[in-house]
């Protein structure tokens, strides 16, 4: 055979085959078998909602303070916020930071007036636990009556 021929074969031998994109996949077909093995599955996971905070009654209102685990750092960079319902933004503030301006050190406290309350919002906090090197972030809804 020539090798015109065997190309002109192959040619028309390609031409003759549906492209991929022409094809409809069969949902009853058998799923495809991949070499990459599948991980364990556990129970489900509970959702990270952060570090936890506590409220304190003032004579004029409230203050929330995050209370996060030992050795666990608050990112000062991105501190946490409640943000409300009628798209209110309320920034929590620390005493102090460390020497990279990173993390907070002390207390992460929210003032809130008497005016302020009841307050009902999403609490988003971006936090590293102990060990890790990556932050976090996580939200959870706080009411404060």
């Amino acid at each position: 055979m020539s090798r015109v021929t065997i190309v002109f074969a192959l040619l028309c031998g390609a031409c003759s085959t549906p492209s991929p994109k022409s094809e409809v996949a069969d949902s009853a077909s058998t799923p495809t078998v991949s070499a990459i093995p599948t991980l364990p599955k556990f129970g489900r996971e509970a959702p990270d909602s952060g570090p936890p905070y506590r409220v304190e009654r003032l004579q004029v209102g409230a203050k929330l303070v995050m209370d996060p685990a030992p050795g666990d750092q608050i990112n000062a960079l991105q501190p946490p916020v409640i943000q409300t319902a009628n798209g209110q933004r309320l920034l929590f503030a620390g005493s102090a930071v460390t020497a990279d301006s990173s993390y907070f050190v002390g207390d992460v406290t929210l003032t809130l007036s008497q005016d302020a309350l009841p307050l009902e919002g999403t609490l988003t906090t971006s936090y590293c636990r102990k060990g890790e090197n990556l932050c976090r972030s996580a939200k959870r809804l706080v009411v404060v009556p």
